[in-house]
């Protein structure tokens, strides 16, 4: 057999095997061709994928992008105080020479306690109405004078307010003064040592805000709740109306009393009604214990959106780079954080009265301080004893064993 007759065989036999199983010449032509859609299917599916992957790729770090840029731009919003490492911080001592701070720091033979997540920031609210006031935060009032301690493990917030009428001896000066006069003489980073050297806690930096600008972060957080008195309503009206003669007075009282930013200054700023200075620190850690409240009610793109208001109407010492470590390191944990706060002076420790034609509390610093370190760090330490200021009483007339738990509001 010729091989043209044996190749004819050989296709038809094939042919008839492929009929025998079910198959025939257009199906296997079919089969083939779906092979190839198949495998266009398939590369399609995976351009789809990729494509896919590196849109959100693309999305995540665009985010990424802008979350460092307004992580920024919200920093930058901040007014820094700080000095460059060939500056120091300087005052104008009772003598009217320019003196360094830290060389008016005093020797202790016991070291300052410091518990390392544990910061102490001195947040001072100053009012602008003043005179003699600057932007340097010089003036003659610091209104607010309040120690905040945050722990960044424990998720909590601990504030403590000075009574600005306390007595207390400045660096650098030889007689006692109200410790709120600090800023008139020193600006804050006097005051900051006036805290430290009073109290014998390490102070990591302070902030301080205006009272205008105070109004306008609350009304950022869209108000605060307070419980208003009749005559608490009484005299913040006059505050108000000494401020502006349209702005809107209080109209209720009671508590869960809402408040806009002006109304709460002007809450905060009341003082002769109930116990006095005692009284008004309440109101204005009330006010700050409902603004902390009504921020953290906020959906995460209106605490974005009211954070201009807030950074921006802010002056500190501290570095922004520290700043940003503080918020990283505590951040986290505000949403369960706990808030507490005690007043300084304690009851029983202290005389007040008029001395010399001025009314003023003489504060027993030494009594104190114990409460001071168990309330910051959870335990007592040995300290060097503080200079008192004349007419403060003696260690042994003051009440040093009231517990702990009682002084905590």
């Amino acid at each position: 057999m010729d091989n043209r007759n044996r190749n004819r065989n050989v296709q038809r036999h094939s042919e008839q095997e492929a009929s025998y199983y079910g198959f025939s010449k257009d199906v296997t032509k079919r089969s083939s061709k779906s092979k190839r859609k198949l495998k266009k299917l398939n590369h399609l599916k995976l351009r789809l994928i990729f494509g896919t992957v590196a849109a959100v790729l693309g999305v995540i770090i665009g985010l990424a992008i802008f979350g460092v840029w307004y992580k920024e731009y919200l920093l930058n919003q901040i007014t820094y105080e700080t000095t460059s490492p060939n500056e120091v911080a300087t005052i104008i001592d009772e003598y009217g020479d320019t003196v360094v701070l830290g060389d008016l720091t005093e020797s202790t033979q016991f070291s300052i306690f410091q518990d390392e997540p544990v910061k102490n920031f001195l947040l001072i609210g100053i009012d602008s109405r003043s005179k003699n006031y600057s932007k340097d935060g010089k003036g003659d009032r610091s209104d607010v004078i309040v120690v905040m301690s945050v722990d960044s493990k424990k998720g909590t917030i601990k504030l403590l307010s000075i009574a600005r009428d306390s007595y207390a001896y400045f660096p650098g000066y030889s007689k006692p003064h109200k410790i709120n006069a600090a800023m008139s003489y020193g600006g804050p980073a006097l005051l900051q040592a006036t805290v430290e050297n009073s109290l014998r806690i390490k102070i990591d930096g302070y902030a301080y805000v205006n009272f205008s600008h105070m109004a306008q972060i609350i009304d950022a957080v869209g108000g605060v709740y307070v419980n208003m008195t009749s005559g608490e309503k009484k005299v913040a009206n006059q505050y108000i109306r000494e401020l502006s003669k349209s702005a809107a007075l209080i109209q209720d009282t009671g508590n869960g009393t809402w408040l806009n930013g002006t109304q709460a200054v002007a809450y905060a700023r009341v003082r002769y009604v109930g116990n006095g200075d005692y009284e008004r620190m309440e109101r204005q850690i009330e006010v700050l214990r409902s603004l902390m409240t009504q921020y953290m009610k906020l959906s995460a793109t209106k605490k974005l959106a009211c954070m201009d208001d807030v950074l921006g109407a802010i002056v500190t010492n501290i570095d922004k780079k520290d700043v940003e470590k503080y918020a990283l390191d505590f951040l986290p944990s505000l949403g369960k954080a706990e808030m507490q706060y005690i007043q300084l002076p304690i009851d029983g420790c202290l005389n007040q009265g008029t001395y010399g034609g001025e009314w003023s509390m003489r504060v027993n610093w030494n009594a104190m301080i114990p409460y001071v370190q168990e309330f910051f760090y959870g335990e007592k330490y040995d300290f060097d004893p503080v200079k008192l200021p004349p007419k403060a009483p003696e260690l042994s007339q003051c009440k040093t064993d009231i517990p702990l738990e009682k002084l905590i509001h």
